[in-house]
């Protein structure tokens, strides 16, 4: 039996960010992946994810988005690594919807700048873009997107250079409580700890089932098209817009793949992301093909390449970081519900302080388990 101080299940976004923080204050960490480092099975790929202050989903989020960006740069300068673009994010829809009023309350209350720009201004600044009929576009400079693999890498890099260490290809079958201790059983191989922390992404319902919350498990596809247009490279934002047909997101061109763009509505649930198929759904490319023709004329309809990744929901869609209401040793994040991984660095850093000293320092009140009133119940985690 390996013994640890705190151990880590799941090393992609969060749990490479949670390693790294438990490694800086000189615990002995241990983080166990199923897969390999950056893989392409859970929901951290992809090349690229948006980060963005004006949260529409909810403006609690702001707080901990600005420490993220700060995270975000103190992991750079530490590292030497490049990992947020800031290209800023073109964001649009009807100003009675969900995401432009979402926006501009988040601004407001945090005093964010944000630009709103009308046909004419959005023809002149980002000339590759067209908006629907009584739609509104509004522009956030301070925003852009993250290369997630490089950044997961250099979370793992960090970590085990200031200590920690990584067992990659270790998929765990059960881990249970013993008096102050947490034993994870990986079948050959079994580790314990004092402390326990879950960021299992969309194997997380298994590893916390006990929980009594409903995590809802979704295939997302995304799609990178074929690009000759200066219009979507140097220069071009992320962008995110909420039409009559689905929300859909997207990002520039970056290097010969082309441009990235995804569905960010709609899916079909899964019970096992195992089980899940990886193929290319014509009906969702074709819905991807259909946006860009319309809203992003200058992109061909010619695909390079796809991709499956997966959105864990929760009840309400937003995150759940908390101890284990029985387990004050086990803490964990789940259900980040396809918008989480921008708050890697913060939910990282919280997860280890709930696991270290039991109470966060960022206001992450509001993603409690306690909002869901739910009881605890046994299971094969007892």
């Amino acid at each position: 039996m390996h013994n640890y101080d705190v151990i880590v299940l799941g090393c992609g976004g969060v749990g490479s960010a949670a390693l790294y923080h438990l490694a800086s204050e000189g615990v002995r960490a241990l983080g166990i992946e199923q897969f390999g480092i950056a893989h392409h099975r859970g929901s951290s790929h992809g090349q690229t994810r948006v980060i963005r202050q004006a949260y529409f989903e909810h403006s609690d989020y702001v707080p901990l988005l600005l420490a993220s960006y700060q995270q975000w740069h103190d992991l750079e300068q530490e590292s030497g690594q490049n990992l947020f673009r800031r290209v800023g994010v073109l964001e649009v829809g009807a100003a009675d919807g969900v995401l432009i009023p979402g926006v501009l309350e988040s601004a407001r209350r945090y005093g964010l700048l944000l630009e709103q720009l009308n046909e004419q201004e959005l023809a002149r600044r980002f000339g590759g873009f067209r908006i629907p009929p009584d739609s509104v576009a509004v522009f956030e400079e301070n925003a852009g997107y993250l290369l997630v693999e490089d950044a997961i890498r250099t979370y793992l890099d960090r970590a085990m250079a200031l200590g920690a260490e990584l067992k990659t290809d270790q998929p765990v079958r059960d881990w249970h409580v013993t008096g102050d201790s947490v034993q994870v059983d990986c079948g050959k191989e079994s580790y314990s700890a004092s402390k326990l922390i879950v960021t299992t992404g969309a194997w997380a319902a298994p590893m916390l089932r006990s929980l009594g919350v409903e995590l809802q498990v979704l295939p997302k596809h995304v799609h990178w098209y074929a690009n000759e247009s200066a219009d979507y490279r140097d220069g071009c934002p992320a962008f995110f817009y909420e039409t009559s047909r689905g929300c859909y997101y997207g990002f520039p061109q970056i290097n010969e793949r082309g441009v990235k763009i995804g569905e960010h509505s709609g899916g079909v649930p899964v019970s096992d992301p195992a089980d899940a198929p990886t193929d290319v759904d014509p009906v969702d490319r074709q819905r991807t093909s259909d946006f860009l023709r319309d809203y992003l004329p200058g992109v061909s309809s010619r695909p390079l390449d796809h991709s499956v990744c997966f959105y864990t929901k929760s009840p309400d869609e937003h995150f759940i970081i908390d101890r284990h209401p029985k387990y004050a040793n086990v803490a964990f994040a789940a259900g980040l519900s396809g918008h989480g991984y921008k708050f890697a660095p913060v939910l990282g850093q919280t997860l280890a302080e709930l696991v270290l000293r039991g109470t966060p320092t960022l206001p992450v009140e509001f993603l409690s388990l306690d909002r869901f009133n739910v009881h605890y119940h046994k299971s094969r985690n007892d």
